[in-house]
């Protein structure tokens, strides 16, 4: 059963804290430069589409992985921002808008972007929401409506109902949490909604934050969040989830188990060294962290954690200028891939590669490299 599985796949993650490194047998099989100018950032797939972020440039690039080793850029939604920064990208349920949170010194331009891709040789800006500082967004559709989560550096956490018919944001719920609990720039927030939690037989909202530490929500009524469990034991980032039942067998009960994977921020404390911490949210009035995976990593700006994903029993991790590190083996942390391009000053990271975001698709993983704006594609 796949609880079982995930459940020794834990089992078998939880035991590798040794910085020890060994190959992979993942295989490197293709890759394309999308940015000259300036490294990528964040990355989503959606049937065979893919947006990336380049990040430097405030640019959103649209890919057809028809040929997943050979990804083909289709259009670009690119409006002349300048000096943009950090932001985030999510699909539609349908795939026919992309909302793009960004973050820019060009405030005027600071927000969410709805981007109607149905063509996505020609995307145009269809809607917008201004934001302070717009950092993560995720959406989740309910068979009814599709919304909108946005976590921005000055109005906190907010929930948007979207209209597709006139593609505009309706502010319906605003957390605009502690002053010391905004989010920030690289790697000072996390968002993720599972939207059927076993449990709750509905969608389950994640929050991390660099000040709040862990917050979990049930999503049911997305106007009104109601706060089930929570850990601020220490400020997080970059969030992935296991969540599930575990059948024991014999006619006994059936467990609930729930785990969130997290990386240690670094937006508001420099001297965090980066790991994912592992928390037990099973019991969501006692979340508590149960376990740490490191890659021997130091508390440096070109060794943080980016990105995460899922795959083939393993955890996939964006590790900066380690590469791609995964968790979930015997051997220990393994390198997966290192992006071999060079150093592109004007994207303005000094270390070369600099492992951005990952997700995984049609059996491969893909890798954002902010230093050296490559695209690479690697068969699992």
């Amino acid at each position: 059963m796949r609880a079982v599985r995930i459940f020794v796949s834990l089992a078998l993650c939880l035991c590798l804290t040794a910085p020890a490194f060994s190959a992979s047998t993942a295989k490197h099989s293709g890759s394309i430069q999308l940015s000259k100018e300036g490294g990528l950032g964040r990355l989503e797939i959606h049937g065979d589409i893919a947006a990336v972020l380049q990040r430097d440039e405030g640019i959103v690039t649209l890919l057809s992985l028809k040929d997943p080793d050979r990804p083909k850029v289709l259009g670009r939604y690119d409006d002349d921002a300048n000096q943009s920064l950090d932001g985030d990208i999510a699909f539609s349920s349908d795939g026919r808008f992309i909302f793009y949170a960004r973050q820019t010194v060009q405030f005027s331009l600071d927000g969410i972007h709805v981007i109607d891709v149905s063509d996505p040789k020609n995307p145009k800006l269809a809607g917008y929401a201004p934001g302070g500082g717009a950092f993560r967004v995720a959406t989740y559709n309910d068979g009814t409506d599709e919304w909108v989560v946005l976590l921005d550096a000055v109005t906190g956490l907010v929930v948007y109902r979207f209209e597709p018919t006139s593609a505009q944001l309706v502010p319906v719920y605003t957390d605009p949490l502690p002053a010391t609990d905004k989010v920030g720039g690289p790697a000072s927030a996390g968002l993720v909604i599972d939207p059927k939690d076993e449990q709750f037989g509905g969608p389950v909202l994640y929050v991390a934050t660099g000040g709040s530490g862990l917050q979990i929500y049930d999503f049911s009524d997305p106007t009104a969040p109601l706060l089930v469990g929570s850990n601020a034991d220490e400020g997080i980032a970059e969030i992935e989830i296991f969540a599930g039942v575990l059948e024991t067998g014999e006619g006994g009960p059936s467990i609930p188990i729930r785990f969130v994977f997290a990386a240690t921020e670094y937006w508001f404390d420099k001297t965090n060294v980066p790991t994912i911490v592992v928390y037990d949210a099973s019991d969501l009035s006692n979340v508590q962290p149960i376990g740490r995976l490191s890659a021997g990593a130091q508390a440096k700006d070109e060794m943080r954690i980016q990105g995460m994903t899922f795959a083939k029993g393993g955890l996939y991790v964006a590790h900066s200028s380690l590469g791609l590190v995964r968790f979930g083996g015997r051997k220990g942390p393994q390198t997966v891939f290192k992006d071999p391009g060079r150093l592109n000053p004007s994207a303005g990271v000094l270390t070369a590669p600099y492992a951005f975001d990952v997700e995984t698709a049609k059996g491969r993983l893909y890798v954002t490299d902010a230093a050296t704006g490559t695209l690479s594609v690697l068969r699992l």
